[in-house]
Parts: structure tokens; sequence; C-alpha cells
């Protein structure tokens, strides 16, 4: 299949999950984050707001009361790519140009990537060598792009989200793709073997 096709079946696949096994599978995921990552710290994770059926972080946003919770946001000077703000009670929101809703704040008052410890990814479809799929637009993989000239240090650790059904079993791979560390579904955590 071509990268146009893969995309369109795995959107497919997850939009066709019921709302209950959407619930379903967000609250496992919940639970193998806080595995992974734990309840205590203060860590700086990026987490997002899932749309078009992507997992959701709903339930493990709600109990993840230590980590310090930054969302993305469209920054685009020159060329797009995302910056992330703090979520919290007084969060104000708007609607980018995607109609997806983000925090609604000054971009001198968030954080670029490097500055988080983790970044939970949205997928539309992943491997187990830690290759991913996103949406098309490259904001992650720009905004990540710094990682790819660091062989020893690689904050932050870059955790793919996605329902099981959304595993492809070898993905083409892109010189200017950034891989995944993990990988969390509803019922495993992968560590990336690539």
């Amino acid at each position: 299949m071509q990268t146009q096709q893969i995309r369109a079946h795995y959107r497919q696949l997850r939009q066709a999950l019921s709302p209950e096994q959407q619930q379903f599978n967000a609250i496992e995921v919940s639970q193998r984050i806080n595995r992974l990552l734990g309840f205590n710290g203060k860590s700086k994770i990026a987490a997002y707001l899932a749309t078009q059926a992507e997992l959701s972080l709903n339930p493990w946003i709600a109990s993840s009361t230590s980590h310090q919770i930054f969302l993305p946001m469209l920054y685009e000077p020159i060329e797009p790519r995302l910056r992330f703000a703090r979520f919290d009670d007084n969060t104000c929101w708007k609607s980018n140009r995607f109609n997806i809703i983000e925090p609604d704040t000054h971009w001198g008052n968030t954080l670029h990537a490097r500055q988080l410890d983790y970044v939970l990814l949205p997928l539309v479809a992943f491997d187990r060598q830690g290759h991913r799929m996103g949406m098309g637009g490259g904001f992650y993989d720009r905004s990540l792009a710094f990682r790819a000239a660091r062989k020893r240090w690689t904050k932050p650790c870059l955790i793919g989200i996605a329902h099981s059904c959304q595993e492809h079993p070898g993905l083409d791979h892109q010189p200017w793709d950034i891989n995944l560390d993990w990988i969390v579904t509803e019922r495993e955590i992968i560590k990336a073997s690539a």
C-alpha cells in the first residue's frame, strides 16, 4: 500500500471503534502510561486533545495530578511547528486553522519540545521499530527534528499513543522521520526496537 492508502486504512479502523471501545481503550492506556511514567515526580509532559477518533488521553490527564501537563499549539512564524502550553484549570481555548482546539496563549508563555521530559504523540499507525505515521502535516517531525542530531541524549522521551488495531507490520521510514521510544496501546507497552 502507498502512504496515503495506509493512512486512510488506519484512520478508518480507529473511526470504526465504538464509543464504548474508545472509552475502554482510553482507560487502559491511562493505566499503562501511569505504569510507564509513574505517579510521582514533576515531569513536564506534552499530551494532546484527541480528534478524529485518536485515542483519548482525557482519563490520564485527569489522573495526573503531580506532573506538569502541556498541550500543543501551532506556532507558525516561518515554518509551521508546535509549541507547548501549560494546561491547568485556567487554560483558555481557541480553534486553530485546522479547527482543532488548542490553548489560547502567547507563544512566549510556551515551551519548545526540547524543554519537555516526555511527549505523548497521537498516531495514525505505528510499527514495533518505533516508526510512526501521523496525519501528514509534519508538525511533530519539524518540532522534534533536533532529536535527530543527538546520539546519546534523547530528551524528550517520545511515547506514541494508539489503539492496538493501528499497528502496521513495517512502515516506510523517511530520513526526516523521528522515531518513537515507546508505544502504548490498550493491550501493551512496547519498547521500540530500532
